[in-house]
């Protein structure tokens, strides 16, 4: 409960006249039942669905990377809610329908819009956390059958390795799953957002990006995106279509296989597939990502695999299936896996020790605190922010309102990439709008310092997308000068709306049982219905998984709120490999595998994300506890309807296909971690093991390298994980993310303003675009039609060029070899 600071506490004599227009702003804020609206859910679910089967599409995809979506999520519905609202005006409904009018037309504030973006994000992340591009899928036939599996029917099948993801299946295990996370650390919500103050740079990107709708320019700008978002996403709905339409029956025509660098280079996947939703993803990707593809293709597809081909019948038998990873297939999967693993479990050592080394800091800071007379102490709490706001945060900011504002630091030397292997992608965002006292806060003037952007993922005028950041721990205090500066995310506030935000804050406070009784209860339908679900899931495991998932949960969300990288896949591959090797074959470990990989990985996930949806309600004054509603709403919600969406790909009988239109690469890598786990390093190719070592040293070496360097050079070093992803995709998607770069490179270069202004949002267009073809065409494909038409490429035996493009009807088998 909020204590007003006494006069003997809090000296300055304005902080009355504050807290005076705080209360007035406070009473003005709608209730949380308010913001969590009927209007927001019925909107939120089917855009949260259209996100989600955006999301299916990337992650199943041949590369597997899902870009961060909170930017179009935000912008899509804030147009759809303002643009509903001006029909109900229109139409007069307040009048003519008060009932319907206070239900769905009523005006559409700032709190309203964070809690809607929470409630439509958290529905399609259940389309990531949920494994439908990665372990759920890694336990089907398809996965089985791509590592080398016996076909069903013949000696030695065994159906206990093979759990296909049918709903009666995917439904109830997700529900029991993929909520975990939201209970686990709410109660931390105080001592990560106020007291430590931990940026959440993706979460501080979506609060300044909302808040800025909510002005009169805000507005205004906000509806320019809109356009170019729907004009970009409607000529890629269009040029999808046309693509479908010149696959061919077995999908192996059309301009995914035009021969950009000729004939030979194609058999390398060295083309431009026009792939245009990784063209936009890689719009939105930092650059060092894309330009790290890029090198991974190079190593591997330009380089490797090549010169592996020559050992063929030496270091591999001869003559085997393209798929059988005792060949080259398994070398191309296996040391994806290490260089992989390799930059994930430095990152979690890391944040392992950063967490522990800062909590120790600010324990022995407590503890010198608290052995001070009291007199020194008073004095050390008036001039020590991170302890003051641990001690009391309302009373030291009102004592320290004429201090100057606080800037949150995106600390350097950390690369990410938001693939199956990394969950968020960087963003960087411009000021806050500063809270004017005599109107509504976060809804008035700019700040003239800001600079002009308050966009998810906007480049600084130092290009601070390929920014990294940085291992130190942070505290919320002014950054560090130097250079770094100009890689600052700025969220300024002074000491008076930092007061407003807290008391908003800590103002409704969720009820203590109900992280306990949710997890536990949790927990325990877990452990009961999980091993009913998958049979080699034994109960004990479940049991274990849940008691050390709040072991990686609270690391996961600090380091989060430091860097933006969610490390839930990494974790989730860490007990992957655990559960695996101790259930053994015997026990069936590549379910037992897979399966509690699940476990860990939606929880770690679903809670880091919490953490940031509360930074961004933070910025926003919305209701924590309508921000928590939503968040366990909407991935409920999504645990029962992303399923469903899923079929719309999984009855075309075409996921997992190596050569199919969705390969989901990921499934095919964690069985192939599962198998490692289970079997040992015995079972692969020659040399296989001494290089998948090689790689992942080498990951780790990368990494340690980055974090050395000073920022300035840092942010030139590839990322290993981003590297990795080409050498089982193949180059082509790599190609693609490079492109989205180069269009930025090139819009920067002629136009900055525009570029920083509007590429990410032509880049969501592109994704958004090519995501809503993929319903009507999965819907096609279920009813058994196939694209009629093959656009094929034949060489100089039939053409005097270096290839000429021809169509046919039907499919491949028809072009002239």
């Amino acid at each position: 409960m909020w204590k007003r600071p006494t006069s003997a506490e809090c000296t300055d004599k304005s902080v009355k006249q504050k807290d005076m227009d705080n209360d007035r702003v406070i009473e003005s804020l709608p209730h949380w039942t308010t913001q969590l609206s009927l209007r927001g859910l019925l909107i939120g679910t089917v855009l949260g669905l259209l996100f989600a089967i955006i999301t299916l599409k990337l992650s199943l995809g041949s590369a597997g990377i899902v870009p961060g979506l909170s930017i179009p999520g935000g912008l899509i519905s804030f147009a759809v809610v303002k643009s509903w609202t001006a029909v109900g005006s229109a139409l007069h409904l307040s009048r003519k329908a008060p009932l319907a009018y206070r239900l769905l037309f009523q005006p559409f504030g700032l709190q309203e819009n964070a809690v809607l973006q929470t409630f439509i994000l958290s529905i399609s992340s259940v389309a990531f956390t949920g494994g439908f591009g990665t372990y759920l899928t890694g336990m089907s036939y398809q996965a089985h059958l791509n590592l080398g599996g016996v076909p069903e029917g013949e000696p030695g099948y065994d159906p206990q390795l093979v759990y296909d993801p049918i709903l009666s299946r995917s439904i109830p295990y997700l529900l029991v799953t993929a909520v975990g996370g939201v209970f686990m650390l709410t109660q931390l919500r105080k001592l990560m957002i106020v007291d430590w103050r931990l940026p959440f740079p993706s979460g501080t990107a979506s609060g300044v990006m909302l808040s800025s709708f909510h002005t009169a320019s805000g507005e205004a700008e906000a509806l320019k995106k809109v356009r170019v978002l729907s004009w970009t996403g409607l000529s890629s709905f269009f040029f999808s279509m046309i693509k479908w339409f010149l696959q061919g029956e077995d999908y192996r025509c059309g301009f995914n296989v035009w021969p950009t660098f000729g004939l030979t280079a194609l058999k390398w996947t060295w083309n431009f597939d026009f792939q245009q939703n990784y063209v936009g993803a890689g719009m939105i990707c930092p650059h060092i990502v894309n330009w790290s593809m890029l090198l991974g293709a190079l190593v591997s597809w330009g380089l490797m695999w090549p010169l592996m081909t020559k050992k063929e019948g030496d270091w591999y038998p001869a003559g085997l299936k393209s798929q059988d990873f005792q060949g080259l297939f398994g070398y191309k999967v296996f040391l994806t896996v290490a260089i992989l693993m390799g930059e994930g479990m430095y990152m979690v050592l890391r944040v392992m020790l950063s967490t522990g080394r800062d909590l120790t800091r600010r324990w022995h800071e407590l503890q010198e605190l608290h052995d001070l007379p009291r007199a020194s102490r008073l004095w050390s709490r008036r001039n020590s922010t991170p302890v003051e706001v641990a001690g009391d945060p309302l009373c030291a900011a009102a004592r320290d309102q004429e201090r100057a504002p606080t800037a949150v630091s995106l600390q350097k030397n950390t690369t990410q990439v938001s693939a199956l292997d990394g969950c968020s992608s960087p963003h960087t965002a411009g000021a806050s709008q500063p809270c004017d006292s005599s109107n509504t806060p976060l809804m008035g003037r700019k700040d003239p310092a800001a600079g002009a952007g308050c966009q998810h993922h906007a480049r600084d005028p130092a290009n601070a997308r390929d920014a990294a950041i940085a291992a130190g721990p942070a505290t919320g205090s002014a950054a560090d000068g130097g250079d770094d500066d100009k890689h600052l995310l700025e969220f300024k506030e002074t000491a008076a709306e930092r007061l407003l935000r807290i008391r908003v804050f800590l103002g409704e406070a969720i009820p203590w049982w109900l992280a306990p009784a949710g997890y536990g209860g949790l927990a325990v339908l877990s452990t009961i219905f999980i091993p009913i679900i998958y049979h080699p899931v034994k109960w004990y495991y479940v049991a274990v998984a849940y008691i050390v998932t709040p072991l990686f949960a609270l690391p996961n969300s600090y380091g989060t709120g430091l860097t933006d990288w969610d490390n839930c896949s990494m974790y989730g591959k860490l007990v992957l490999f655990i559960f695996a090797a101790w259930a053994g074959s015997a026990g069936k470990g590549v379910i037992v595998g897979l399966g509690i990989c699940g476990v860990v990985f939606g929880a770690t996930s679903s809670a880091a994300t919490l953490m940031s949806d509360f930074r961004t309600g933070y910025i926003c004054l919305a209701a924590p506890r309508a921000m928590f509603v939503a968040q366990l709403v909407g991935q409920l919600i999504g645990a029962a309807l992303v399923p469903i969406a899923f079929l719309l790909f999984y009855n075309t009988g075409l996921v997992n296909v190596p050569d199919g239109p969705y390969p989901s690469p990921f499934s095919t890598i964690y069985r192939g971690m599962a198998l490692i786990g289970t079997q040992g390093f015995a079972a692969l190719p020659k040399y296989c093991g001494v290089l998948m070592l090689a790689f992942f040293l080498a990951g780790m070496l990368l990494c340690l390298i980055r974090d050395l360097l000073p920022s300035k050079y840092a942010r030139f070093v590839p990322s290993p994980m981003a590297m990795g992803i080409p050498f089982y995709i193949g180059a082509a998607s790599a190609i693609d993310f490079w492109l989205g770069s180069v269009v930025v490179h090139i819009w920067e270069f002629v136009n900055k303003a525009s570029a920083d202004e509007l590429a990410q949002t032509v880049g969501a267009g592109l994704l958004v675009g090519d995501g809503l073809w993929s319903v009507p065409s999965s819907i096609i494909a279920i009813a058994g039609r196939l694209p009629p038409v093959c656009m094929g490429f034949y060489g100089k035996s039939l053409c005097s060029l270096p290839y000429c493009m021809g169509f046919w009807l039907g499919g491949s088998e028809r072009v002239p070899a």
